[in-house]
C-alpha cells in the first residue's frame, strides 16, 4: 500500500477537528478506517504527523538502477532474450552487485517488462512496407459490402504433434509488434498440408494436398473447388477471389486456368498473412486440435481431426473476420504499411 502524502495527513486531522466520524474521514479521502486511526493515534503518542520509519531491508534496486536494468534488456534484439540467470550474471558482473533471478524478475515486473512468447511474424523489408501501404490505400474506400463479395482463400499446414516453442522475450505492453520482440517465421516441411476457402456465404471445402504444391496441383484445386465455390457463393458472378503470392498461385498454368475460367482476383501484397482472415481461422482450428484428446495417432486421424475442426468454425466466427477488413486496411495504413495486430 502507498504511504499517505502530507496532504492526506492533514485532511485526516483537519476532518478529526470537524468532529467527523473516521468512518466519513476514510470514505471521503479513498482510504481504510484504520488508517484514519492509526494517523490519529500516532498524534495523539508523539504529537507529529511523521510517518513511523519503515523496518526491514531497503531494496535492491532503487528507481535509478531499475531504469538502468530496463535500458539494458531494451537495448537490442538479443538482451530482450535472455533468460532472468542470464540477466542477473551480467548485472552482477557490470555492477559489481550480486543479485538473484528472482529479484531480476520483480524488478523488470515493476518497469513494466515480462517475459512473453514471441508472435511469430514473417521477415518484412521496406518493400514490403511500401506495396503494403499502396494496397492499404487503394483499397481503402472498400466497404463491408464489398468485402462480403471476396472469397479468400490459403494453404496452411498442420503437424500431427504440437511444435516446441522458442524461448521467452522481455516485453511492455504495446510491444507485440515490436521487431525485437516478435520471432520471425520461415517456411518448413509440412506433416500435412490442406487448402481451404471461405466467405461471407460460407464455408468452402477443406482440401488435403499430397506432397509440394506446384503450379499444376494449384490449377487442379482452381478447376475443382475455386470455380464451384465461387458459382455456388456468388450465383450472380460477382465473386472476386484472394489468393498470397505464392509461386504456385503466380505460375503461368495457375495463371492461364484463372484467366481462362473469367475469375476476378483480388491482388494481395506479399508477406501479409496478418491481413488475410483465413489466417485466424486456421489459428483457430490448429487451438481445437491441440485441445483434442486424445492426440491424433496418425496422420489420417490428424485428416479427420482438421476436417472436423472446419466444420465446427461456426457462421458468426468467419462473418465477425469479413466485417474487421476495413478495420485491418487501416490498420495497415496507421502502421505505416508494417505488421499489424490480427
Amino acid at each position: 500500500m502507498k504511504p499517505l502524502t502530507p496532504k492526506t495527513r492533514g485532511a485526516i486531522v483537519y476532518g478529526h477537528n470537524c468532529g467527523h466520524s473516521s468512518r466519513t474521514i476514510a470514505k471521503q479521502l479513498g482510504c481504510g478506517k484504520t488508517t484514519v486511526n492509526d494517523i490519529l493515534k500516532r498524534l495523539r503518542e508523539t504529537h507529529s504527523l511523521t510517518p513511523k520509519k519503515q523496518t526491514g531491508r531497503p531494496p535492491l534496486l532503487d528507481s535509478p538502477a531499475q531504469q538502468k536494468l530496463k535500458s539494458f534488456i531494451k537495448e537490442n534484439n538479443e538482451n530482450r532474450r535472455l533468460c532472468s540467470k542470464k540477466i542477473a550474471t551480467t548485472w552482477t558482473a557490470q555492477t559489481k552487485q550480486p543479485i538473484s533471478r528472482n529479484t531480476i524478475r520483480r524488478n523488470l515486473k515493476k518497469v513494466g517488462l515480462t517475459a512473453c512468447i514471441p508472435h511469430r511474424k514473417p521477415a518484412m523489408t521496406e518493400a514490403h512496407c511500401q506495396a503494403r501501404l499502396e494496397w492499404a490505400y487503394e483499397h481503402e474506400n472498400w466497404t463491408e459490402r464489398k468485402w462480403k463479395r471476396v472469397l479468400f482463400s490459403d494453404e496452411s499446414t498442420f503437424t500431427q504433434f504440437q511444435q516446441g516453442r522458442q524461448g521467452m522475450v522481455w516485453r511492455e505492453p504495446g510491444e507485440e509488434l515490436n521487431p525485437d520482440c516478435i520471432s520471425v517465421t520461415v517456411k518448413h516441411s509440412p506433416s500435412k498440408m490442406f487448402w481451404g476457402c471461405f466467405s461471407w456465404s460460407g464455408l468452402g471445402p477443406i482440401v488435403p494436398l499430397n506432397g509440394s504444391v506446384t503450379g499444376q496441383t494449384h490449377a487442379k484445386i482452381i478447376n475443382d473447388f475455386v470455380m464451384p465455390t465461387l458459382h455456388t457463393h456468388f450465383p450472380q458472378g460477382n465473386g472476386i477471389f484472394q489468393e498470397d503470392n505464392a509461386a504456385p498461385h503466380c505460375s503461368k498454368v495457375a495463371t492461364a486456368t484463372r484467366e481462362n475460367a473469367g475469375i476476378v482476383t483480388l491482388d494481395w501484397p506479399a508477406q501479409s498473412p496478418d491481413i488475410n482472415p483465413i489466417e485466424n481461422i486456421w489459428a483457430e482450428m490448429k487451438m481445437m486440435i491441440r485441445r483434442h484428446s486424445p492426440p491424433p495417432s496418425s496422420i489420417s486421424v490428424l485428416m479427420e481431426y482438421v476436417t472436423d475442426a472446419w466444420n465446427d468454425i461456426p457462421p458468426e466466427y468467419y462473418r465477425k473476420l469479413i466485417k474487421s477488413m476495413p478495420r485491418r486496411v487501416d490498420a495497415v495504413i496507421s502502421a505505416n504499411g508494417n505488421r499489424i495486430n490480427y
